[in-house]
């Protein structure tokens, strides 16, 4: 398709739009996209879908948007058209688009996420795709006018993706943590307990930077409010010593620990030592996990392990 017979589509379609004709529209960009991509004219398909969508999320059309931005993504993986910078920006154009709480967001993230994986070499997907649709669902929680039982789902969504974004998602990912804490308005409530499903999470990934970075940014905010700490100096390294939050003292040990090279005796201590703190949170497990994943040591259950991560991503293809 010429990009003079393109816009002619378009204006068409932008005309029916105009005239309050949206399913008429919509159905006509369908039948006209059908035809180029049963002659594998599929660029010029891409191009009418993401046009399309874009002009009906505007309208907030976005029922008959996602439609066809479900329809892109199919038109990508039939086509065997990688997840290039151009294509995958497009998709994350149009998902910016859409509200946040939009019911087609989840299908949407799963449909992505999947075509981001064919040829390539993350088993994971796409981290911009995965930063993209991390903000929405994290936005959402917010805005959220559901039962406690749809905003756990949305946290998991947003947890998900956030974890395997870009380092811009780290913050929004932290910043819920912190503000879940603050919600609790109980000064007795370990910090830890929030702070650990990033600290963990990001070691399953080895992803060092973005464990630093998390605890970082989550005690730098705590130590705004609180003042039961002291900064001391932990084998060259130095860290906040809080009194009663002994969770948080382990968490920052642990970062230092698993970031040392031939660190393996310094963590068998470090469990030992907190064993008891890690049973009473229920951290016992995930953190036995990363005895074996870092230093290849069985810890406790050999079928208690959990790993977090592999938890959450259980659902994200099926």
């Amino acid at each position: 398709m010429s990009d003079i017979k393109l816009q002619r589509t378009i204006a068409r379609f932008q005309a029916k739009i105009d005239g309050g004709a949206y399913y008429e529209a919509h159905q006509t960009l369908r039948t006209i996209t059908n035809r180029y991509v049963k002659s594998k004219q599929y660029t010029e398909a891409i191009d009418l879908l993401y046009q399309g969508a874009s002009i009906l999320a505007q309208k907030k059309e976005y029922g008959s948007a996602s439609d066809l931005i479900t329809y892109l993504i199919q038109v990508l993986e039939e086509a065997e058209i990688t997840c290039t910078k151009d294509y995958k920006m497009k998709l994350i154009d149009l998902i910016n688009l859409l509200p946040d709480t939009d019911v087609s967001l989840a299908d949407l993230a799963k449909q992505s996420i999947s075509w981001s994986t064919k040829g390539s070499d993350s088993k994971f997907g796409d981290t911009e795709l995965h930063s993209a649709f991390g903000v929405k669902f994290c936005r959402a929680i917010y805005i959220a006018t559901g039962d406690e039982e749809e905003r756990a789902k949305l946290f998991a969504y947003a947890e998900l993706h956030l974890i395997l974004g870009t380092h811009e998602s780290l913050p929004y990912y932290v910043d819920f943590l912190y503000s879940w804490y603050e919600q609790q308005n109980d000064p007795t409530i370990d910090p830890g307990v929030f702070l650990a499903r990033a600290v963990m999470n990001y070691s399953y990934l080895k992803n060092f930077k973005f464990v630093n970075e998390a605890a970082t940014i989550f005690i730098d905010k705590l130590n705004l409010k609180v003042s039961n700490f002291e900064k001391i100096d932990a084998n060259g390294s130095f860290i906040y010593n809080y009194k009663g939050y002994e969770l948080l003292n382990f968490l920052q040990l642990l970062i230092i620990t698993l970031g040392k090279s031939d660190s393996q005796q310094k963590f068998l201590k470090l469990y030992s030592q907190y064993k008891p703190v890690l049973t009473h949170f229920e951290l016992l497990a995930p953190v036995e996990y990363l005895a074996k994943l870092y230093y290849n040591v069985q810890l406790g259950n050999p079928n208690g392990n959990q790993n977090m991560l592999a938890n959450l991503m259980g659902g994200l293809f099926k």
